[in-house]
């Protein structure tokens, strides 16, 4: 019976009676409580906003509203976006899937299922929890350090977690990558990691900006006060490029390079380093392609990395040295035709040539 006292809590969200009956005999086998059931989304969220739970899982059928939107409702929340949300459904179909992970899911279990698929799924989900555990501990002691007045060695606790800032970034690559592959739990996994990874730096920064104002610097306040600010940004762009990439794989579901795709979509609405970062994973795919090294050398040279834009046009051009649009603009660039001349020599005529880079926003 103690055992069970401090199960995980589980909150259970179905319209469907033989749903909720299957799921609370699912509940009852596994090492888990269930805190209370409901069949509509407002009535589930209203009671979660003032009952926490630690795994919430959730029917496509739950009434008043579907289930992405219920999940969407919670992620707003920013104690309930914390929670997370199991699809429990038996939406086999692939769009579903990705409209779920878009939702921001942590996990996807297919009505019927055994009891094994149920565990694991739901333990996956639970250890997502904890996988920043450890350096959730190390900003709770900087933190005491912070409150105590030692701001040297708080400080010197927030940089021992930053210095890992670029994981997020990483996880969010893998994910788009087990996408491509329709892996969905692994990328489920991937993105979840990435939303915790970045939360939990944006709190660091955040930590960071006080013990600086403590020592009464005040540069130092600031300048860790944006890094925070622009931490939590960066989590809305990767957000938005999640679900740009998840709608592209809706629209052509037998896309070989959606990251191309993906690049072109980011450069237009004037992402540029996402669109750069697209570019080089759909390199990964298809490294022999003319176009994307072409998409490449714009969106490096709208970033004035002319050298590296360079780099990109020639190796275009060296691949398909009948490539009209990519000859059209090296000649722009350069001021002369495409020759085939040696890299090293082409940088040197960019760095001489007139300035172009507008002209560039129009193609």
């Amino acid at each position: 019976m103690r055992l069970r006292e401090n199960a995980p809590k589980v909150v259970l969200v179905t319209s469907r009676k033989e749903h909720e009956e299957q799921d609370r005999a699912a509940i009852s086998r596994q090492r888990l409580t269930l805190g209370a059931s409901f069949a509509s989304g407002l009535e589930a969220f209203g009671y979660l906003c003032s009952n926490p739970c630690d795994i919430i899982l959730c029917d496509n059928n739950i009434g008043d509203m579907d289930s992405r939107s219920f999940l969407r409702l919670l992620k707003k929340n920013a104690t309930l976006k914390q929670i997370p949300v199991v699809m429990v459904t038996a939406e086999n179909d692939r769009n579903a899937v990705l409209d779920a992970i878009a939702a921001g899911c942590a996990g996807y279990i297919l009505r019927p299922y055994s009891v094994d698929t149920f565990e694991r799924h739901v333990g996956t989900a639970l250890k997502l929890t904890t996988f920043t555990e450890i350096e959730e501990q190390q900003i709770s002691d900087a933190k005491q350090l912070l409150a105590m007045g030692r701001y040297d060695d708080a400080i010197e606790e927030f940089e021992e977690i930053i210095a890992l800032h670029d994981e997020a970034q990483q996880y969010y690559d893998m994910g788009c990558r087990y996408l491509l592959r329709q892996k969905f739990g692994k990328a489920i996994v991937s993105f979840n990691k990435a939303i915790k990874i970045n939360e939990l730096f944006a709190e660091a920064y955040q930590g960071l900006a006080e013990a600086f104002r403590g020592k009464g610097d005040m540069d130092g306040y600031e300048r860790y006060l944006k890094k925070a600010a622009d931490t939590y940004a960066q989590f809305d762009r990767l957000e938005e490029v999640k679900e740009l990439f998840i709608e592209i794989l809706k629209v052509d579901s037998t896309a070989i390079n959606p990251f191309n795709t993906l690049g072109v979509r980011l450069r237009r609405n004037g992402d540029l380093q996402g669109a750069v970062r697209a570019y080089q994973q759909a390199l990964e795919i298809s490294p022999g392609d003319e176009n994307i090294y072409f998409n490449l050398s714009k969106a490096y040279y709208l970033l004035e990395e002319r050298d590296k834009g360079m780099e990109a046009l020639v190796t275009a051009l060296r691949i398909n040295g009948g490539f009209d649009e990519a000859r059209d603009l090296y000649g722009r660039m350069v001021g002369q035709p495409w020759t085939g001349d040696g890299f090293d020599e082409l940088v040197d005529n960019v760095g001489r040539s007139r300035e172009g880079s507008d002209s560039i926003m129009d193609v």
